[in-house]
């Protein structure tokens, strides 16, 4: 009895165990080809970074020391953004993400190391400023305000200290470096949480440069003495006044590199002269309109929680792009004609249906939507049932023909909040678009049975909603609802005709 439970223990544990290696040697490997690259680069500053080392091991240094400090780099980027995917909640880093982060870090470490050797090197400011000085000019808040924009907070902090620590070692690892790095990271990513256009980029990085100069003076004062300390807070305000512009150049080249979508680039996304908007308006009448009501709705449903109401907003009117060339199998684009799905088997609408989540994919690909938005298609619908042909199909799966099971949307569930927000309001418009002359009364008990019927389908199990965000979500949804679907007055019949 106890060995089997021992076997049953061990196996239901392999999986995870076998997950976790694969992801382990997942962040491995992008960490080593990031060492690689860092080795090369390492190989023009060897000697003066480790001149101790540089003589004992003498002409062969720059090789051994570059393999050496490769594996020291790789295993600790692996060990430290590794640790931090599996055991930190909100930080859930796909293989694309390491490999993003390991460039920035390295990327940083290199421009630190550059910014001291050619300041060193302008003939005004060579006689009259310390060397140490010029390490303040460091762009880490650049760089940490980026990541805080294209994936987290959460993330971003663990970039700064990672990075700190990398760039701290190529300005010979003074305590003063370090210190001011972690301090102006964690302040670039602080003020960064919602950049909706370049103006508020801008804003962020003004906004850092007193906290730049704070730092700098600080401790330039307790570490150095007044000897520096002008300088320090000069480069330090040059420090985070540019860190606006340089997170506006990195952050095109990170989007279209590594498909992320940052705010901004969903607000260039919204506009109506998008040309996949453009089709789902011509080709998609129907589904447009509902898929800006459910924008709207998502919005709301955002702002009562603290959620993203940008990312809401745009996915919302991309979400249900899959339905195009094949809008007349949807309702809301058979303008009143009989409905196709009446001469149709429920199996074969039951397919056509399902797939237009996977062409919404496809189609969210095509046109480089960003994989936010991607993901918020693929997880619109979860697992959740096709309620309307279940019933048509009863007879079939009274007789085993079918099964329930076969009824149901592929997946995933929703994984964020956004995702799970859209999926409430798209459900809730579809049922309340179906009553006649809905009150508001009946809006908010649509409503409310929809929110409970998706919460006790387990459709947001995968989600960090709580029960208190799914109330005030719920309310937000009625609320828009009732005031969009309200009732209208009755005009005379003379007033229903041609104007004339």
């Amino acid at each position: 009895m106890s060995g089997s439970k021992s076997a049953t223990r061990s196996s239901s544990r392999s999986p995870e165990n076998g997950a976790q290696r694969s992801r382990y040697w997942r962040f491995l490997a992008p960490s080593l080809a990031s060492g690689a690259v860092f080795a090369v680069l390492f190989y023009l500053w060897g000697r003066e970074l480790f001149p101790r080392t540089a003589g004992r091991w003498g002409g062969t240094f720059p090789f051994v020391g570059a393999v050496a400090l490769t594996l020291a780099v790789a295993l600790f980027l692996s060990e430290w953004f590794g640790f931090a995917g599996r055991e930190v909640r909100k930080v859930r880093l796909a293989a694309r993400d390491f490999l993003f982060l390991c460039s920035l870090a390295l990327l940083l470490f290199f421009a630190a190391k550059a910014v001291i050797d050619l300041m060193s090197e302008v003939p005004a400011l060579g006689r009259g400023v310390p060397t140490r000085v010029y390490a303040y000019l460091i762009p880490l808040p650049a760089f940490a305000m980026v990541v805080r924009v294209l994936i987290n907070s959460e993330t971003s902090i663990l970039f700064t200290v990672a990075a700190s620590v990398l760039s701290a070692a190529a300005a010979s690892g003074s305590w003063p470096v370090l210190l001011f790095l972690l301090l102006s990271g964690t302040a670039g990513a602080a003020r960064a949480r919602r950049v909706p256009d370049r103006y508020r980029m801008l804003m962020v990085g003004v906004q850092t440069a007193p906290v730049c100069v704070l730092a700098a003076v600080a401790l330039e004062v307790s570490f150095n003495g007044g000897g520096g300390v002008m300088w320090a807070g000069i480069f330090g305000a040059v420090n985070g006044f540019l860190s606006g512009p340089i997170a506006l150049a990195v952050m095109p080249v990170a989007e279209s590199a590594f498909g992320y979508a940052s705010d901004i680039r969903l607000m260039e996304l919204s506009g109506a002269g998008h040309p996949l908007l453009s089709r789902l308006m011509l080709e998609t009448p129907g589904t447009y309109h509902h898929s800006v009501v459910v924008g709207t709705l998502a919005e709301a449903g955002a702002l009562a929680i603290g959620a993203n109401p940008v990312l809401c907003r745009v996915a919302a009117l991309y979400h249900d792009i899959g339905k195009l060339g094949k809008a007349q199998y949807f309702s809301e684009n058979q303008s009143g004609a009989s409905n196709v799905h009446d001469a149709m088997s429920p199996g074969l609408s039951r397919a056509v249906i399902l797939s237009h989540v996977k062409e919404g994919v496809r189609i969210a690909g095509e046109y480089r939507l960003g994989d936010r938005i991607t993901e918020i298609i693929s997880q619109h619908h979860g697992t959740s049932l096709l309620y309307c042909f279940l019933d048509k199909a009863k007879p079939m799966i009274q007789d085993r023909k079918a099964s329930e099971e076969m009824f149901r949307y592929p997946g995933p569930k929703p994984k964020t909040r956004e995702a799970a927000i859209i999926m409430l309001s798209d459900a809730a418009e579809a049922a309340v678009r179906s009553l006649e002359r809905p009150t508001p009364q009946e809006v908010d008990e649509t409503v409310t049975g929809i929110v409970n019927r998706v919460y006790l389908d387990g459709q947001l199990n995968e989600c960090d909603l709580t029960l208190r965000d799914l109330h005030a979500v719920g309310r937000a949804i009625s609320q828009v609802l009732a005031a969009v679907a309200h009732g209208r007055v009755d005009y005379p019949d003379a007033g229903k005709g041609a104007a004339g």
